[in-house]
């Protein structure tokens, strides 16, 4: 991978972080349960990591279901 496209993937991973943590940190304002920005930025790297774990292997394991007739 070229040195420019790394950096432009670690950007847009950094900034989907930080958006699903301001997302956390915000849920647990508005529903009294405040976390705090550490717990809500691991929170949300576990989810994170999760769905992109669950993505590579829905895309791994293609289904074998047939769509159309």
């Amino acid at each position: 991978m070229k040195r420019r496209r790394w950096w432009v993937v670690l950007g847009w991973w950094t900034a989907w972080w930080a958006a699903v943590t301001a997302l956390f940190v915000f849920l647990g304002a508005v529903t009294d349960q405040p976390i705090g920005p550490a717990g809500s930025a691991a929170g949300a790297a576990f989810v994170i990591v999760v769905g992109e774990v669950a993505d590579r292997f829905r895309r791994r394991f293609p289904s074998r279901r047939r769509t159309g007739r």
